[in-house]
């Protein structure tokens, strides 16, 4: 599994904010013994006290915290700019996905004209080639197929001037 990192800013937060609460904890202890007059106490309070970071106080504490508050806010701004680049990009994407079906649409509405143009010339070529002789000679079953295709022919011819 994954393990991700904590953030150096939240871990320096945790720290100032422990070290802080510790400090005043001792000193809270410290008033406490001190009015109820137990010097040695005092005494090991104050060496404790003293033993911890000089630096900690509750500038560092609001430092520390506005640093961390700064640091989320900018990874909050990156990913706000992340998911606006992410939209432009499916964006995008679906225009051009658009455009090339649009393409193949006109590709092939005229892949369609140009070979009912074909078939409408063989049609006429037939046409003209075979004669009511040619039809007769052969018995004459194909009469009615001739004057049929001459009208496949026109409406043909007509579907491709269009």
């Amino acid at each position: 599994f994954l393990v991700l990192p904590v953030p150096t800013f939240l871990v320096q937060q945790q720290k100032t904010i422990l070290a802080w609460e510790k400090k005043t904890d001792i000193t809270t202890a410290i008033n406490i013994a001190t009015k109820k007059r137990l010097p040695l106490v005092v005494k090991e309070l104050q060496s404790k006290l003293e033993s911890l970071s000089p630096h900690v106080s509750h500038t560092t504490v609001k430092h520390a915290k506005e640093k961390h508050l700064a640091s989320k806010n900018l990874k909050n701004e990156l990913q706000s700019l992340a998911d606006r680049r992410f939209q432009r990009l499916k964006e995008t994407a679906t225009e051009r996905v658009i455009a090339i079906m649009a393409m193949w649409a006109q590709h092939e509405e005229n892949n369609a004209r140009r070979e009912l143009e074909a078939l409408g010339e063989t049609i006429r070529e037939i046409e003209r080639a075979v004669t009511e002789e040619h039809i007769e000679a052969d018995g004459g079953a194909h009469l009615f197929a001739a004057k049929a295709s001459g009208s496949a022919a026109a409406s043909l011819a007509t579907a491709s001037r269009r």
